[in-house]
């Protein structure tokens, strides 16, 4: 009785921690509140391809926002994939609406600061934040808004953090969706995982309330692997972010499985599905991520897609592909690499020749 009393104790001691621990000494409310929103309503949207980290983020942030007297909504570029959907549907949530065309409306951006993976008309739009967790993008704003961005494992850690900065309480269901967004982005707490990731962790699933953490995040996993009835575009495009570097544009797509043989099924059927994706898709370069959990393969198209590769990735042996051990993360191992290489040949180009680049 005692033991479990004591457990008891601990655990309000741990929620009371979670929620009070941001009394806004500092009036991070205020700041944000001080930002002109006008009379529009402030959409609250992540990127194109939306995956579990950039719907729960917008989720929860828009909750926020609204907590703070401001009119903010969640929405999705598109329709939310597998693993978002099993996850929603386990806690018995509805996925934000749908909507087109930016030009006209206000914003703020999470889960992503580029106009390549932005909502089509982004450069038409309002932006008044941006909560991020990537490299800092190209999106440009003359007036103060508030950008907020940190390394950490998902964009939903930081707004954890945000909801104590500010002294509002996390509701069950705002925690249940950035815990989903932690977990997918981190592969259940296992890459890319901050000291700030574990506590919003930890903190969040004590209010979530969640019997079975484990089965939850299986269910996720299986769901994002299920690529039954699709064809080899509509698995490309599932998880995919484009680029620019210099003057140079390329795109990622990251296709995830639960084993070794099925990954090679995959890098093989991408493979024949590169020639018409790089047709249609007006970029120099595409690059896919096919991994488990223990290794990432990486393969690509276009002209100088494998001299970028040669020259971002040191030791590549002419193969045709990369092997990464453990897995690989797109936007801390193969993003910031090959950036710096176009961005490169971009100044090389210049300095070439001043008047012509690329």
């Amino acid at each position: 009785m005692k033991k479990r009393l004591s457990a008891i104790l601990l655990a309000l001691v741990l929620v009371f921690s979670c929620l009070s621990a941001g009394a806004d000494p500092n009036g991070f409310a205020d700041v944000l509140r001080s930002i002109d929103y006008g009379d529009a309503v402030t959409y609250v949207i992540g990127h194109k391809s939306p995956d579990a980290d950039t719907i729960g983020t917008a989720m929860a942030y828009a909750h926020l926002l609204r907590q703070l007297g401001i009119n903010a909504k969640a929405v999705a570029t598109a329709e939310v994939n597998q693993e978002t959907r099993y996850a929603l549907d386990f806690y018995g949530l509805e996925p934000p609406e749908v909507i087109s065309g930016a030009e006209g409306k206000q914003f703020v951006l999470v889960d992503h600061s580029e106009y390549s993976q932005a909502l089509d008309g982004m450069k038409d739009a309002r932006v008044v934040g941006i909560v991020d967790h990537h490299g800092i993008g190209d999106i440009r704003n003359t007036e103060r808004i508030a950008v907020i961005s940190l390394p950490v494992g998902a964009t939903a850690t930081i707004v954890y953090q945000l909801y104590l900065d500010c002294n509002v309480g996390i509701p069950k269901d705002m925690a249940r969706v950035m815990l989903m967004s932690i977990l997918s982005d981190t592969k259940g707490m296992t890459s890319n995982v901050t000291a700030l990731d574990r506590r919003a962790y930890d903190c969040l699933l004590s209010v979530a309330e969640i019997d079975d953490i484990a089965a939850l995040y299986a269910g996720m996993k299986d769901a994002k692997t299920s690529y039954e009835g699709m064809s080899p575009s509509q698995i490309y495009y599932l998880d995919y972010k484009e680029y620019l570097a210099g003057e140079y544009t390329f795109g990622i797509g990251d296709v995830y499985t639960n084993t070794e043989e099925h990954l090679m099924e995959l890098v093989k059927m991408v493979e024949e599905a590169f020639p018409s994706l790089y047709a249609t898709n007006n970029l120099d370069m595409l690059f896919c991520m096919v991994s488990t959990d223990e290794i990432t393969r990486l393969i690509w198209y276009g002209e100088d897609a494998e001299k970028a590769v040669a020259e971002s990735f040191p030791g590549y042996d002419g193969s045709g592909f990369l092997t990464f051990t453990p897995k690989a993360s797109r936007k801390a191992v193969i993003v910031p690499p090959l950036t710096a290489t176009l961005e490169k040949w971009t100044k090389q180009a210049i300095q070439s020749n001043p008047a012509e680049s690329k």
